[in-house]
């Protein structure tokens, strides 16, 4: 018959397959195209086992192109190409009534001769350079089998540019293996391993898991079973092959293959394949890479991997040396690790699915096209150059080698549980095809300390041009680790998310306390920020909210954030100086631990930083901090809530959403949305078809919203629509349901108040606030020294009654003496040590009792005293009206206005109590610039005093004084029962819990003005 202008005879063209008859129609049509340079290749795909091997020979004889080259980048596969060309296929398929139509050469000695010259990549580049180029310049055809990525490199160097056809022959149409090969999308042909099966060419292999102590009976069942079969065993390393061959060889005929074997004369050890391995009596073949790819063995039908074959290419190419038909027997993988090989072949089939249809073909075969685009570009360049400061070399995806030429600039990873049926292998090759598919170039690398690295090339259309098309390569990196412990550590240089990815079998983030055992080693710690998003509702107060500051620490009005959940926090670890050794930022929802430090890392360095990491999740310590315990934590999830609002979070969106559902179009604004829950919401308000669901389920991430209709998204101008089966889920704010529950971060949580379960005040930010003093309880203690109505003792004109607290303060002037004893200075000398300044304010509308301060303190004192000379407890009443007082008058405390007087500037000039009291104190101001004050005369002493409020209004102005408000409840109220009663959480006295509310609302007031709060009470 006569095909495309190809003369075949009748009997070899009816023996054909249907795949081999359309990829020779597509082949031959291709060959009549005229030369042009630069020259694209025909691809002709067909899995392995349908009958590549014989469209090859039939090319080679029938082609009108004089002059043919065939190369493969094996040995052993050479040889059996040879063998079918030279005097195997042709003949068989037409009975014996075909002749040869060319010579067959297989070596390169002498080049001049028409005919099919068969060789390797490896023994072309060993040609004089010379004589090479008048080779290639004298070729008509050139044929590649199995045009995978190790040769690549070679064919552009010895042959890509050479004006003639090229068909490339593969069984794994992988893009990164073909992209230089410049196929031509028209021109090519690919044939499903599906579509093999289907047309019963091919055989479905059946996955099994065997322990290694139960293989040899497996093995000698199987092959008594199915006489004259073969069994195929794959290992890893050298000595796996001597493993399994001590294994097996006792009990069936055995033959090795490896290396190592080089030169060691044994019938049953080899370090070459056999000519026509096929015929000869061997049951079991084991080897090491030796047997992958190209060798036609028909009788094999059991494979034993030995360990997870960490290539999606390689397991194919191995696998395919089994699914051939023979005596209708089914083909049996055998997993003796277990691991991901089955994981990997599934994903496969999924890409295999794929690439059914011929416009699903022309999408794929397009996308080379981009790749050509890449390389001719980088091609440009030379193989060196200088760029900057130093020199650099060319980008070859390749011969690219991470563990040397990789470097993480910004060191930010996540870290996340993993599914029970997680292997790293399967989650690899899951990635490298989702990138794959979606037009990327893309390779896997394995390295010594096993991060897997993914690269991919990118190509993204230019968002500056409209109606021109400008393609932008872009270079992205993904790397994955398993660690102890079940965790997967995660780089991806897009910042994509991967929570809950079940077909990469990852879980969640790891929680908040796991995640922050970052921190636990360190001596201690500064927090420079939070932020947090709201769990309940946000109508008074924002829904998300960021705080910075030297050290959050500090920050003692925690109870707001019990309202919202740990979103952010970034902390320095400080050494033993107090200086910064580590900076961290963690995001609690992405499980994102990022190394503040401006430096980049090789993969070695980030290996180092991983282990160090790891170290630190694996301790389950759970460190403390008041501020980060003062966020929300997370209840069980619950199966019977109902939904009352939802709130979804679209503001990181470049642009508005578009949404298609049912065929209608509607738009969704870029930002926070609040809906209201009735068995479901309206996206849209004027699209019926738009309504949501939310149902709750026991696994995390506990939540799944859907549509009742398919519904798909554009987020920006120049994306394809997609799906929005999980778009939805990913933008929950925050699901608001009955009984004070709320989901929010794939977590559910219940609002509660920082008392309502035990509350641990010796750990808390209270414990530096709420101060007991043993001076600050006993008998005959009182306020000011009061001795009747009005009337207060004064001791030498010019001391208060020991007795009284005014007196416990006041010796703090005793700073002013040249040598003071400690015990001279009084109980509050320790909180502000650097004193010079006391005035006492007391009477009137007065702004405190007292005014302390220093260089870099300013702090206003309050004094009440109560009855409960033994036994106080921890009333609000205690504190009330004396915290009420200085609450007040926080404006005097802060106020920058110069002019600024207190209400009882008039006693100030009097002595103090008043002017009508007998026994009366004349010197008001205390302390001045460090000294005691003794002021003879009303004229001395104003002048002082004015003196003195200059200074005080200079320091209220300064921003480099910290202002603080002291509020002293001698007799009144104990820190002790205060701390024991807050351990009781909601149980405890409900006046306990007052107070515990008023301080929360002077502490709220105080800090909101920066200004600090110390309430000294009884022990």
């Amino acid at each position: 018959m006569s095909s495309n202008e190809f003369d075949i005879n009748d009997e070899l063209w009816g023996n054909l397959r249907v795949c081999q008859k359309r990829s020779l129609e597509i082949a031959f049509d291709y060959l009549k195209s005229p030369i042009v340079h630069p020259m694209k290749s025909c691809l002709i795909s067909i899995p392995t086992g349908g009958g590549k091997t014989g469209v090859m020979a039939v090319l080679c004889h029938k082609a009108k192109q004089g002059k043919i080259l065939v190369l493969s980048h094996r040995r052993a596969v050479c040889n059996q190409i040879r063998m079918e060309i030279a005097s195997g296929f042709v003949k068989e398929k037409s009975n014996g009534l075909d002749e040869m139509d060319k010579s067959v050469y297989s070596n390169l000695s002498n080049p001049s001769e028409s005919g099919v010259y068969i060789t390797t990549f490896q023994m072309l580049s060993n040609m004089d350079k010379e004589e090479l180029d008048v080779f290639k310049n004298t070729l008509d055809l050139i044929i590649v089998d199995e045009g995978h990525a190790e040769p690549a490199p070679l064919w552009r160097k010895l042959v890509r540019n050479t004006v003639a056809h090229k068909v490339i022959f593969t069984a794994t149409p992988y893009r990164n293996d073909l992209f230089q090969f410049d196929i031509d999308s028209h021109s090519s042909y690919v044939y499903t391993f599906s579509s093999a099966v289907v047309d019963n060419i091919l055989a479905e292999p059946k996955f099994e898991t065997v322990d290694k102590e139960k293989l040899t009976r497996y093995v000698s069942k199987f092959l008594n079973k199915y006489p004259g079969v073969k069994c195929i065993v794959k290992c890893k390393e050298f000595s796996d092959v001597e493993e399994y061959y001590d294994l097996l060889s006792t009990k069936f005929n055995t033959l090795a293959l490896h290396d190592r074997y080089k030169g060691k004369v044994s019938d049953v050890h080899k370090n070459r394949v056999p000519a026509r391995l096929r015929d000869t009596d061997f049951d079991v073949l084991i080897h090491q890479r030796k047997l992958d790819e190209g060798l036609d063995i028909p009788q094999a039908k059991l494979l034993i991997l030995t360990y997870a074959v960490s290539s999606g290419r390689e397991l194919v190419q191995t696998v395919g040396r089994v699914v051939r038909l023979y005596e209708d027997i089914n083909p049996v993988v055998i997993s003796v690790s277990g691991g991901s090989n089955v994981s990997i072949w599934e994903n496969y089939l999924k890409f295999d699915s794929s690439l059914i249809g011929d416009n699903a073909v022309q999408t794929f075969l397009g996308s080379l096209d981009m790749s050509s685009l890449l390389e001719a570009y980088l091609e440009k360049f030379p193989d060196q150059s200088y760029f900057g400061n130093s020199f650099m070399s060319k980008f070859d995806l390749n011969s690219f080698e991470p563990e040397g030429s990789l470097s993480i600039p910004t060191v930010s990873i996540c870290f996340f549980d993993t599914l029970k049926d997680f292997d790293v292998n399967s989650t690899v090759d899951f990635m490298y095809w989702e990138n794959t598919n979606k037009g990327e170039l893309c390779k896997v690398f394995s390295t010594s300390f096993d991060i897997n690295v993914i690269i991919s090339i990118v190509f993204k259309k230019s968002s500056f041009l409209r109606r021109e098309l400008f393609f932008e390569p872009q270079l992205e990196v993904t790397l994955v680790k398993e660690l102890d412990d079940d965790i997967v550590a995660v780089y991806d240089s897009r910042g994509r998310n991967f929570n809950y990815r079940k077909e990469l079998s990852f879980g969640g983030a790891l929680d908040r306390n796991r995640l922050l055992n970052i921190f636990s080693e360190s001596a201690s710690s500064a927090i420079r920020e939070t932020s947090g998003k709201s769990i309940n509702t946000a109508t008074r107060r924002p829904d998300s909210m960021v705080m910075r500051g030297q050290n959050l620490e500090d920050i003692a009005s925690m109870q707001n954030n019990s309202s919202y959940r740990l979103s952010t926090l970034r902390s320095s670890i400080l050494d033993i100086s107090g200086d910064v050794s580590e900076d961290y930022y963690v995001g609690i929802r992405s499980g994102r631990i990022s190394d503040r430090k401006e430096r980049s890392l090789s993969l070695i360095e980030l290996n180092d930083w991983l282990c160090h990491v790891s170290n630190s999740l694996k301790k389950r310590y759970k460190a403390f901090s008041p501020l980060i315990n003062s966020y929300a934590n997370p209840i069980d999830v619950r199966l019977n809530l109902i939904a009352e609002s939802v709130v979804l979070d679209f503001s990181g969106l470049d642009h508005p959403i578009e949404m298609t559902i049912s065929g209608k179009t509607f738009f969704v604004d870029n930002t926070i949305l609040y809906f209201q829950y009735d068995n479901g919401f309206l996206l849209d308000d004027a699209v019926p078809e738009s309504r949501v669901h939310v149902e709750i389920i026991k696994d995390p991430p506990y939540i799944d919203m859907y549509f009742e209709y398919s519904a798909f998204y554009r987020g920006g101008l120049s994306e394809d629509l997609i799906d929005s089966t999980d778009f939805l889920n990913r933008r929950v704010h925050k699901i608001l349901f009955n009984d004070g529950v709320s989901y929010s971060g794939e977590r559910f949580y219940q609002y509660a108040l920082p008392v309502a379960k035990s509350f641990d005040f010796e750990n808390s930010y209270l414990s530096n606030m709420v101060i007991g003093l043993d001076s600050l309880q006993g008998a005959g203690l009182d306020e000011k020294g009061h001795i009747g109505e009005g009337v207060y003792d004064i001791v030498g004109g010019d001391e208060f009654k020991c007795s009284s607290i005014f007196y416990l303060v006041d010796q703090l002037k005793c700073n002013g003496l040249k040598d003071p004893a400690k015990s001279q200075l009084g109980p509050f000398y320790s909180y502000i040590p650097e004193v010079d300044f006391i005035l006492n304010s007391d009477m009137g509308t007065e702004p405190a009792d007292f005014i302390l301060s220093s260089n870099n303190k300013l702090v206003y004192v309050h004094i009440k005293c109560g009855k409960a000379k033994y036994q106080p407890q921890s009333a609000a009443g205690a504190l009330a009206e004396v915290g009420a007082q200085a609450i007040k008058n926080i404006e005097a405390l802060i106020s920058t206005d110069e002019s600024f007087l207190f209400g009882n500037i008039s006693e100030l000039n009097s002595p103090w109590p008043n002017q009508n009291q007998d026994n009366k104190m004349y010197n008001r101001l205390r302390l001045f610039n460090g000294e005691r004050v003794f002021s003879e005369n009303n004229e001395d002493r104003k002048k002082k005093l004015e003196e003195s409020l200059n200074v005080l209004a200079a320091r209220r102005k300064s921003t480099v004084v910290d202002k603080e408000i002291w509020i002293i409840a001698a007799n009144s109220f104990s820190v002790d029962h205060f701390s024991c009663q807050l351990s009781r959480g909601s149980r405890a006295y409900s006046e306990t819990l007052q107070a515990f509310q008023l301080m929360q609302s002077w502490i709220s007031t105080a800090h909101v003005n920066d200004v600090g709060l110390k309430i000294f009470v009884s022990p």
